[in-house]
């Protein structure tokens, strides 16, 4: 994709204009402090969505009542209009094929639709083909939009920024605004987009389905538990009266079968019998079940009777340390009043008594903590007492079961009238569940689980992340060949710059050491890392802009600045002048780099990206400065400036 401004143009309210034009490749506007170069770049961030007006207060916002700005975009012209802050920020967004500067007038916004900022942000970003509507994978969340406001940190250097030390992004001072600027680099890289964050949407909520579906399936597991011991209970009475055995342990859908295919009763193998010796074996097993639940009865009695004498004890030794308080000796030696002498008998005695509360004083501690003990075991016994008492219960109903069915029914008393009943049982019970009383879904999560392989393949598919690797690389090897021909500390060479995509932070790595930007010393450092980066960026996007929505387009305020902060043209002394000379041949790479880089993007990719320089320096003294003339589109000096 083709990018860039063609013009900035300022209207008063009473039609006056003033423009500043345009091309791709490189343009400089060099002149003096106050004259209006730093108020372009916030002229272009306002008229580009920004959510607030940061073009400096005075002359110009006293001049300007319409900003305006010509942004080429492959072969359509779009005109942004945005009105002054004061009156309300309200923007006009035109698509023209072409427009010549000369006939842009006030009177032509006259009879245009003004829209809102987030409008105008919507439309330009459909121009540009950035059309991620939603980044947010968790369903019920608000959407989160890819944007042109986080697509400007790549493209501004302000003038406070171009030399920092500790920031390297425009609005990276917000920390959601910097997150969410990494977080969108494989979208303005071109690697992705709508797509992949719908199939990223419908990933989470496959997932959620198949947890949902999972937690179902264990539920069923537990009713599937039940069941199978409430039918198979029903089937060994049944295969008991018809003289079979059954084997144990099926699942629901074998009982099921089963039920189908009932055995039927074989006279001649049958004895009565077996009915008989299953009711005996419940009953014996009850009896276990009730021997049990006396011995953990007479335990928690045991357990409580000792717990009470345990307070008991303890309430008489309270009672006895309250004695002992009230005959604790007052002093620790005693002495005869008469004579003065040591009274050993007494002092003895008073050691004792001493001896005694401290033991005392053990003895309630240790047996308040072992009495707290016996409570634990009272809970851990009435709990398996309680589930002993649950295993009775349905012992004794599937005794119940058979006294009423198969040993004192009255209308029953036949034995295939017994059989029938049995299997009538079994069948109904069988209906039950064929009715839905537990759902199924292993088929359907089988179906789920290939659902989301199949799109977790296609998600790998787009490789982000060894794009993001490759990127990477991409712009390091740019960076540090840009680095060799700036103004690096020699304790920095040979250069070896690196930069994080998942953080953007920028370091040097010197042997197994990493040494960041806000650890370099010297602005030459700072300044030259920020134009290398930054052209490496644009050098990437370049290369991606049959996919990329990313403009090409880079603005550097004062790059010159830790070099001649009020341009070259400075009355030196002859101790000066060597300095002077290395900042002139430094400020000299810096621009050739710059003319090389974008000249060489351009014979690479086919597009003239655009890099916008205001500076102090006029490039007079430069090596370069016909080069430097050739791409100088206002020298604001001697009276001329912005307005």
């Amino acid at each position: 994709m083709k990018s860039y401004i063609s013009s900035i143009v300022i209207f008063n309210q009473n039609g006056e204009k003033r423009n500043v034009d345009f091309t791709e490749g490189v343009n400089i506007i060099t002149g003096d402090s106050k004259t209006g170069k730093s108020a372009l770049v916030e002229i272009i961030d306002y008229c580009l969505c920004s959510s607030r007006c940061t073009i400096p207060k005075g002359r110009i916002t006293d001049f300007g009542d319409l900003f305006c700005l010509i942004f080429v975009v492959n072969n359509k012209t779009l005109i942004i209009g945005r009105e002054r802050w004061q009156l309300g920020g309200k923007m006009y967004f035109i698509v023209e094929n072409s427009i010549l500067i000369e006939d842009l007038q006030i009177t032509y916004f006259s009879d245009k639709q003004k829209h809102s900022v987030k409008d105008v942000q919507y439309r330009l970003e459909q121009e540009l083909g950035l059309q991620v509507s939603n980044l947010e994978i968790d369903e019920g969340q608000k959407p989160k939009k890819a944007s042109l406001r986080n697509m400007v940190s790549y493209m501004f250097q302000h003038q406070n920024l171009m030399a920092s030390k500790f920031a390297l992004f425009y609005r990276f001072s917000d920390f959601y605004k910097r997150q969410d600027t990494i977080d969108q680099f494989p979208i303005f890289a071109g690697y992705i987009g709508q797509e992949y964050y719908t199939d990223l949407i419908k990933l989470g909520n496959l997932n959620k389905e198949l947890k949902k579906l999972q937690k179902s399936e264990r539920q069923n597991e537990n009713i599937d538990k039940k069941i199978r011991k409430e039918l198979g209970s029903l089937f060994k009475d049944y295969y008991a009266l018809v003289g079979k055995y059954f084997e144990d342990d099926k699942s629901i859908v074998q009982l099921k079968k089963l039920s189908e295919d009932l055995p039927d009763l074989d006279i001649s193998q049958y004895t009565s019998q077996n009915i008989v010796e299953r009711y005996s074996k419940l009953n014996k097993d009850i009896e276990v079940l009730r021997e049990k639940e006396t011995k953990l009865t007479i335990k928690i009695k045991e357990l409580v009777d000792t717990n009470s004498v345990g307070y008991q004890y303890i309430e008489t030794l309270e009672e006895l340390k309250e004695k002992t308080n009230i005959s604790q000796p007052k002093k620790k030696e005693y002495s005869c009043p008469l004579c003065g002498e040591e009274c050993k008998s007494l002092n003895h005695f008073n050691d004792k008594i001493l001896e005694s509360i401290n033991w005392l004083d053990k003895e309630i501690e240790f047996t308040k903590l072992y009495n707290s003990n016996f409570l634990e075991d009272v809970r851990k016994i009435e709990i398996e007492k309680t589930n002993i008492i649950s295993q009775i219960k349905r012992v004794y109903g599937q005794i119940k079961n058979i006294e009423r069915s198969y040993l004192k029914s009255d209308t029953l008393n036949k034995l295939q009238e017994k059989i029938g009943f049995a299997k009538a049982k079994i069948q109904f019970y069988v209906e039950t569940i064929n009715e839905g009383l537990f759902e199924d879904t292993n088929e359907e999560i089988e179906k789920l689980k290939n659902t989301i392989s199949l799109l977790e393949a296609k998600i790998k598919t787009f490789q982000i992340e060894e794009k993001k690797k490759n990127a990477k690389l991409e712009i390091e090897a740019t960076m540090n060949r840009l680095a060799k021909k700036l103004d690096f500390e020699e304790e920095f060479k040979p250069i070896n710059l690196n930069f994080d995509l998942s953080t953007f932070d920028l370091y040097h790595v010197n042997g197994y050491d990493k040494i960041y930007l806000s650890e370099m010393g010297s602005g030459a450092n700072w300044v030259s890392c920020h134009i290398v980066l930054f052209l490496s960026l644009l050098r990437f996007f370049a290369k991606q802009s049959e996919k990329s929505p990313m403009p090409l387009l880079l603005f550097f305020d004062q790059p010159s600045q830790v070099y001649f902060p009020q341009g070259t043209k400075v009355m030196a002394t002859d101790e000066d002048e060597p300095k002077k000379q290395r900042d002139i041949d430094a400020v000299n790479a810096m621009y050739k780099t710059i003319f090389d880089e974008v000249d060489d993007i351009k014979k690479l990719t086919g597009i003239r990206p655009q890099v916008i320089i205001v500076d102090h320096v006029d490039g007079e003294e430069l090596e370069i400065k016909e080069e430097f003339k050739k791409h100088t589109r206002g020298n604001w000096r001697d009276g001329n400036a912005l307005i």
